[in-house]
């Protein structure tokens, strides 16, 4: 986890479980820079909680890539009510 730190932006697609969920964010919230972006793609979880998680809910939305992946140029981008407007836009 560690080889994040200095990433821009980090999308998380590990299994639908809150708490594996909850330790990923609290570790990378820790170890990555202040504007490291943070991005989950997740179906059924919270996307506001995921945030708070993270200590950083400003630098946190939800992507939703569509099927089939390497076919479909569509990502849909969710904000939350934190996310920082100028974050949403990048």
């Amino acid at each position: 986890i560690s080889d994040l730190a200095n990433a821009d932006f980090i999308v998380e697609a590990v299994i639908e479980n809150i708490d594996l969920k909850q330790k990923l964010y609290e570790n990378l919230g820790q170890i990555c820079k202040p504007e490291t972006i943070f991005a989950s793609n997740t179906s059924s979880l919270s996307i506001s909680e995921m945030a708070a998680f993270s200590g950083r809910p400003e630098h946190f939305v939800g992507v939703h890539f569509f099927n089939p992946v390497q076919i479909m140029k569509l990502v849909e981008v969710i904000k939350t009510d934190r996310t920082d407007p100028v974050v949403f836009e990048k």
